[in-house]
């Protein structure tokens, strides 16, 4: 079976997504830079390179060239220019009275395309704004609504950890993350504690839910009745790391002690 080039590529976009591309006769090697054609001419990082199928390849858009000197300068002229066009954005928007939120902007490499992202508290119709936009900026013109995820992972931010956000730093597609996971880790705190920069549950508490499963799995049920020694009591919170439970006595005491030292007791038969 013959094979032809594929090769991974980080386009130096926005959204700064990897994508396969086919290289054809390109040289191109991992750690060059290069332009592709995705919805225009963008610069990119090669990855890697892989073996695929030519007709697996063919599906692939295709590297155009390796980059020169002068594409470098065209991506560095339009990064610095997004400012200005952001700012003229804006003061369109504000004609048009539109609740819109704009969070960046790009262009491709010729200039040709100039894709502009926003976020809103609904859909918004902007046909007659696209008409002006690409009027004023002479080229043709895309407008992306995205989530409040979506706007952290653009921008970038430091999270309660004092690191930088996941999203921003690796995650690309960030999931929705429900309140059921923090119950799964027992977490009884406010919301506030366990929100994120972006106003939504910290995508971190999905990374180790799995793990306090199955912790979880081998320790007596929230409300279950033990016995720890000459005490009967009912189970009232877990500490996964220490490996132990707290245990509501009949007494009204609360203690902390090892799973070895507990007995867990049958539940009662409901009645028929």
């Amino acid at each position: 079976m013959t094979s032809d080039r594929v090769v991974l590529v980080r386009l130096l976009d926005v959204e700064r997504e990897s994508t396969y591309f086919r290289a054809g006769q390109v040289p191109v090697e991992a750690g060059a830079h290069c332009v592709v054609d995705h919805s225009g001419p963008r610069l990119g990082i090669v990855v890697e390179q892989v073996a695929a199928d030519v007709e697996l390849s063919d599906q692939l858009e295709p590297i155009l060239r390796v980059a020169t000197d002068a594409d470098l300068d065209a991506h560095r002229f339009n990064q610095a220019d997004v400012e200005r066009t952001l700012k003229a954005t804006r003061a369109t928007v504000a004609r048009h009275a539109l609740p819109m939120h704009l969070i960046a902007a790009e262009y491709s490499l010729d200039r040709r395309l100039l894709r502009v992202y926003f976020t809103a508290p609904h859909r918004v119709d902007f046909r007659d704004l696209l008409r002006d936009l690409a009027t004023q900026f002479g080229t043709r013109m895309e407008l992306r609504q995205m989530g409040h995820r979506d706007e952290t992972r653009l921008r970038g931010g430091y999270g309660r950890c004092g690191v930088e956000v996941c999203c921003h730093r690796f995650l690309r597609e960030p999931k929705p993350v429900p309140m059921e996971y923090a119950y799964d880790q027992e977490l009884f705190v406010s919301p506030e504690r366990i929100t994120g920069v972006c106003g939504r549950l910290m995508c971190c508490l999905a990374y180790e839910r799995e793990a306090y499963l199955a912790e979880l799995a081998t320790l007596p049920k929230l409300g279950s009745q033990v016995t720890v020694g000459d005490k009967r009591g009912k189970v009232i919170g877990h500490s996964i790391f220490r490996r132990t439970v707290t245990v509501l006595t009949g007494d009204r005491d609360r203690i902390e002690v090892d799973i070895a030292e507990i007995t867990p007791l049958p539940t009662p038969k409901a009645p028929k």
